[in-house]
This record gives structure tokens, sequence and C-alpha cells, in this order.
């Protein structure tokens, strides 16, 4: 059966995906799907970096502004909703376009990840959490090393929520969260997956990309990040939430707590966002088939070098 072609425009932040794609999108009949974890949030613009009304130029957005900063939203919901946007758009006779730089998102499309889903034991995790504010995040780190060593080293010791539920899965199920990822690994590769997906990675040398993004931050200050973050932080959200962990937030909450200056919490805030920018590099160059786009390139350079390569995939 012949596949549709499903178009990936992934790299790391400030470089550029945004306007690529819709330039893009407008020569193909294109429908961008956002593959951005904080954009599905309704109340989070700037420091998401989300595409205005403007910036689309009638161009349909998909899976951008789907739900509140109260509500959970996890990587099967992600998945089950693009496949679905994918179907839609196809139908209409368009090309979808992916674009995104939360990898595990990206990942979880073009792979076809499954997920493993277990019954939430509530006391167990509230026990958790409870020896997480006793002690701290790295004691619970550290008990997550002993059971599940693989795990640990995909995940950060101040991610809060993703060590207790590799700790969860470990407890309550008979498969560490490593085992079935390595058996997802290999299914993969022996799975045929729905789509022609062609990924294009936008590839900054990292002193120009380092620079762009510290441009970008001085943009959105100017556009009232501080207002934004100030708001994420009065809703005294849980601080294991995605929007109180994300970067261009987190970084000020010193500074409304009078611990830090303004300048501090600016630098800290691009400091973060450089490391952010190398993990997705590493991220999207080792778990993903993709093509190299020289971020130096102009757009239209960059536009024709991606309809030069999906030639043979249409």
């Amino acid at each position: 059966m012949e596949k549709n072609l499903v178009i990936c425009i992934v790299g790391p932040t400030a470089s550029g995906k945004t306007g690529l794609s819709i330039e893009l999108a407008k020569k193909i009949n294109g429908e961008i799907i956002s593959a951005d974890s904080m954009q599905i949030y309704k109340e989070l613009n700037i420091a998401t970096a989300k595409v205005t009304q403007e910036e689309m130029q009638n161009i349909p957005h998909h899976l951008i502004d789907i739900c509140s900063i109260q509500e959970s939203f996890s990587v099967a919901d992600f998945k089950k909703m693009c496949y679905d946007k994918i179907d839609e758009i196809i139908k209409r006779g368009n090309t979808p376009i992916i674009v995104g730089g939360t990898g595990l998102y990206v990942s979880a499309v073009v792979n076809n990840m499954n997920f493993i889903e277990e019954d939430v034991n509530l006391e167990y995790r509230e026990y958790l959490y409870n020896l997480a504010k006793t002690h701290s995040n790295e004691y619970l780190y550290d008990m997550l090393k002993e059971i599940d060593e693989e795990s640990a080293k995909e995940i950060h010791p101040n991610n809060l929520k993703r060590v207790i539920r590799a700790i969860e899965i470990a407890k309550n199920s008979q498969k560490l969260k490593s085992k079935h990822m390595e058996e997802e690994k290999e299914r993969i590769e022996n799975e045929d997956t729905p789509y022609n997906f062609v990924t294009f990675y936008i590839d900054f040398y990292r002193e120009k990309l380092y620079e762009r993004i510290n441009e970008r931050v001085d943009l959105m200050l100017k556009q009232g990040l501080l207002k934004e973050a100030k708001m994420v932080y009065d809703k005294k959200l849980e601080k294991d939430s995605t929007c109180m962990q994300a970067i261009g937030y987190k970084e000020f909450f010193p500074y409304f707590e009078n611990n830090i200056t303004l300048e501090d919490a600016v630098e800290k805030l691009k400091q973060e966002t450089r490391k952010y920018a190398k993990r997705q590099e590493t991220w999207f160059k080792n778990k993903l088939d993709i093509i190299k786009i020289n971020g130096e390139m102009n757009k239209e350079g960059q536009v024709n070098f991606i309809l030069d390569n999906i030639k043979n995939y249409r």
C-alpha cells in the first residue's frame, strides 16, 4: 500500500522552525502540527515562542492552545491526537508538517511508540512525593538508580515527576521502564509505521545558535515575559507540574521571592536555554533519522532543499 508523506521539521530552540514550516506549507498545501509540549497550554505564549495569528499567514496550525495549565497532558495523549490530525489533513488532500522541539513528542509519532499504562497507586505516589519533601529530589533519584539504573541515566534528578513515574513503573509492573524502552526500540526496528515520515533538522554552529538564543530572550522580555512568568508563579501549581519546571518561568521564581536580581534571573534563563538547546541537539541526532538543513541558509534555500529531498517520497 502506498504511504502518505508526513514532513517533520525539528531542531533546537531559536533555530527558525516556525518560519521555515510556514514558508514550506505555502508551497505544498501544508498544514502544521505543533510538537511542542508547552505550546499546548492556552495561557503560555511568550516563553513558548508560540506562533501568532499574523505569523501563521493563514496556514492552518494544530495542537496549539488545546488545554489549560491546570490540566494534565501526556505524550501518549499527544501521539493519539497527532495521528488523528495527520489523518484529517491527508483526507483534505493536504500535507501534514510536524514542527517542534520536543523530542519525545516527535519520536512518539515518528517511531509509533507504545507507552506503559499502569494503574496509579495514589497512596504510594503521595509517599514518594513526601520522601522528596522530607529528604530531597536527589534522595528519590538515588532510589531510582538502585531500582532501574538505565532509566535514571535518561532522567534529570530534578525532574521529580519522571523520577517518580519510573519508580512507580518498576514497583507496579514486572517490567522496568528501561526494559520496556529497549523492547520498544526492537519493536520499532521490526515494525512498519503507517506513514512515510521524512525528518529535517535545522543545524547551526553552536556559537551562532547561542547568539540567536540570547537575542530571543531579550526580545521575549520586551514582549512581556516577566509578566507571564509572574502569572505562572502566582498560580501556585504543584512544583513538579510541567509549567513550574518549564524554562522561561522557573528562572524568575527566585527573583519574585527577592532572592536574586532580575539581571541574574535573565542570565540564568539564557544559560538554561542554551543547555536545553544542547540537549535537544543530542536527542534529535541520536533518536531520529534526520536530514540536516544548514541553518545559515536563507528560507528560500531551505524550502528548496526540502522540496528536492521529498521528491522520492511523493
